[in-house]
């Protein structure tokens, strides 16, 4: 038998949804959560928009190994009839801290032309 003795990880993730007209600005991003250039909290913000924008996949109904809350459905559901484009993105837990700490919490951010979903947190 073997017993491993280094590191050892329990890496996990959760998704999010994204649903938007267009792209979407940084800059329009950063008002939506309500933060200023100046704030301690513009960067972990910068990174989040970064991580938001990354491996996104188109969403389509019944994506297999992806848990949607009946909420989630609904924001999705309305967004479709009104013409957003709706993909679905990942974080994990064992990337820098501010993906983890992402990964590990519930968010919900509306702008004017886009909706970004980190409600489901199932993880």
């Amino acid at each position: 038998m073997k017993i491993k003795t280094d590191f050892v990880t329990n890496s996990s993730s959760t998704c999010f949804v994204v649903m938007r007209k267009g792209e979407i600005l940084l800059e329009d991003f950063i008002r939506a959560v309500g933060v200023t250039k100046d704030s301690k909290f513009y960067d972990i913000y910068v990174k989040l928009f970064e991580l938001c924008n990354r491996r996104l996949e188109k969403y389509y109904d019944d994506m297999p190994g992806i848990y949607f809350t009946s909420e989630n459905k609904k924001r999705i559901k309305k967004a479709l009839k009104e013409g957003y484009d709706v993909y679905v993105g990942e974080l994990h837990s064992d990337e820098d801290s501010v993906e983890i700490y992402f990964c590990c919490s519930q968010f919900l951010i509306k702008g004017d032309n886009f909706i970004i979903d980190g409600t489901t947190d199932v993880w």
